[in-house]
């Protein structure tokens, strides 16, 4: 891209960005050359359409192709042969185009009408026959599907296809070719700007005809509905190799049965222990299906992460508010991401409510449940009017329609600071749970260097804990491991995973006295000590040089303790 006399111009590298070599390869030379062409021309363009139509430009939204690669199945991806941008607005079904095309060497600015909404066409085009004749003689440009063939050619395009039933969708508009010099002129993007200026109004008519036609917005959700799964999306063997890559250890078993659930209903519920990988599952899967074009480290805007807290006790705290004094929406960030969602129904959104039951699901998804049961979708957003401001400046249609390509996960920890699951949800959703640790697994993808007696110790402690029902997750076993890692030279590594264990696994040990958590403590001191329960019957009778030249004293004094407690109160805790 360059600029003359500050506007943006065409030129021969960026057209060329459509004809590099590999999929990968001609993704990034389209993103490097041509999209900051196509971006600078939306910005353009929407200062003059904010100038031309006032009235209607707030409705609309401009898009891009999303696809990175054209997938053939079972892993062939060959690359893409045009990239566009879309301009369009709900009800949606129709929409103009600014189409670069690689495979004809073609720019184009069209019209684009599906199927759909051809019967809309055909109304507006009766009512207003002499609205539309002077844009319909000018395109030159028009393309749909014309098997019927009886059909006078002398006809006008738009009669043509009208008339044809076996036409499909349509395209017209104003076609460039590259050879052509003037693409390449500060000019030429003005001249595309009027091109596109001159076909929104009749979008607009037809959107306008969609929505007279269908007031509830039925037609608008079916849309959504049918672009919900999408071909773009990677075969499940290339989301696992992702994921694997990502060094998150999960099994393959786990990860399939995740993919399967999130294609079968919208709300997924993952459970397990802390530090099992449920929370980071939840991003590396809709990192994995955005591919190639998310770079390290940038921020994956299909994705949005929301901490649940534990005094939500409504629908407001997740959506927002209405506030009846200044009369303005107060929008949260999952209401934003639900509206980007809406703007973009080509591709999946996923949503993940982080320790979904630290307050009662039922009640601050209650409005969520309910749109997910119904054909329409809809959710109150508690304002008096169909539609409200926000405090930044937007206009939010009340009710809002939740989008069906939005996806929710929540992650569930099991302790007594959440609360359980009622049956609306459980009904609502699949449970997976995450419970099995592989501990091999783990560190097979572990990136540094691990000392294997170190590790030898470490298994061995999970054993017992789990055991007493309170095995340590992935989480835990990267803190043991960075905190080893980071006391060399000030401890030995035995010295720091003693008071890892102290630290990071003793204090989630609690309860009564029970033969199983009695057996726990009972070979966790055996092992810390390094001597058997026969040199000693109770946690009493541990004589303090034993403790002293135990190989992990600090450790193995605290559950002599605990044991001691034990003995005493018939329950203990790390904090007794």
């Amino acid at each position: 891209m360059s600029t003359v006399s500050n506007q943006v111009v065409f030129t021969p590298e960026a057209l060329a960005a459509l004809t590099v070599p590999g999929a990968a390869e001609r993704w990034n030379a389209i993103q490097e050359r041509l999209q900051p062409v196509l971006a600078a021309y939306a910005d353009r363009f929407s200062a003059e359409a904010l100038r031309h139509f006032p009235r209607i430009w707030s409705l609309y939204e401009i898009s891009y192709r999303t696809q990175r690669a054209i997938n053939r199945g079972r892993g062939v991806r060959d690359p893409i042969d045009d990239y566009y941008l879309v301009i369009d607005r709900p009800p949606r079904g129709a929409g103009v185009y600014l189409a670069v095309s690689g495979a004809e060497r073609l720019i184009l600015v069209a019209l684009q009408v599906a199927r759909r909404r051809k019967d809309d066409l055909a109304r507006v085009w009766e009512e207003s026959r002499a609205i539309w004749m002077p844009l319909v003689e000018r395109i030159r440009e028009v393309r749909f599907a014309d098997r019927e063939r009886a059909s006078d050619p002398a006809a006008l395009w738009i009669d043509r296809y009208l008339t044809n039933r076996t036409a499909s969708s349509l395209l017209a508009g104003f076609a460039y070719r590259w050879d052509d010099p003037q693409i390449f002129e500060p000019a030429f993007i003005e001249r595309l700007i009027e091109d596109a200026l001159a076909l929104l109004p009749l979008n607009e008519a037809l959107m306008e005809r969609a929505e007279a036609r269908d007031p509830t917005g039925a037609a608008w959700l079916r849309e959504q509905r049918v672009a919900y799964l999408t071909a773009e999306e990677p075969p499940i063997e290339v989301i696992i190799e992702r994921i694997r890559a990502r060094r998150l250890t999960l099994s393959e078993r786990i990860i399939r049965a995740y993919h399967i659930a999130l294609h079968t209903r919208p709300l997924v519920v993952l459970t397990g222990i802390s530090g099992a990988g449920k929370t980071r599952l939840t991003r590396l899967y809709a990192d994995a299906l955005a591919g190639d074009h998310l770079a390290p480290g940038q921020e994956n805007e299909r994705y949005l992460l929301v901490a649940v807290q534990p005094d939500w006790h409504s629908a407001r705290d997740l959506l927002g508010y209405y506030n009846a004094i200044t009369g303005k929406y107060h929008p949260t960030p999952f209401l934003r991401f639900l509206q980007r969602a809406a703007a973009d129904p080509t591709a999946r959104y996923f949503v993940c409510l982080d320790e979904m039951n630290l307050a009662r699901p039922e009640y601050y998804l209650a409005p969520i449940l309910s749109a997910m049961e119904t054909d329409d979708r809809l959710i109150d957003l508690g304002a008096p009017t169909a539609t409200v401001e926000t405090v930044t400046g937007e206009t939010l249609t009340n009710p809002l329609r939740l989008p069906p390509n939005v996806v929710i996960v929540g992650t569930v920890n099991v302790d007594e600071s959440a609360h359980a699951l009622s049956d609306k949800l459980l009904d609502r959703a699949n449970v997976i749970e995450l419970t099995d640790i592989d501990l091999e697994g783990f560190r097979a993808a572990y990136p540094g260097t691990i000392n294997d007696a170190i590790w030898r110790m470490i298994v061995q402690v999970h054993d017992r804990v789990a055991y007493a029902g309170q095995p340590f997750g992935y989480r835990v076993l990267s803190e043991i491991l960075h905190y080893i890692e980071q006391s060399q030279g000030i401890l030995t590594p035995q010295q720091a995973l003693d008071l890892q264990i102290k630290q990071k696994v003793l204090p989630k040990l609690r309860g009564d006295d029970t033969p199983r958590l009695r057996r726990a403590l009972t070979e966790l001191l055996e092992l810390l000590l390094g001597a058997p329960h026969s040199d000693w019957k109770r946690a009493a009778q541990v004589a303090p040089e034993a403790i002293a030249a135990a190989p992990f004293p600090e450790s193995a004094e605290k559950v002599r303790r605990m044991l001691e407690r034990l003995d005493a109160d018939g329950y203990t805790d790390f904090y007794g």
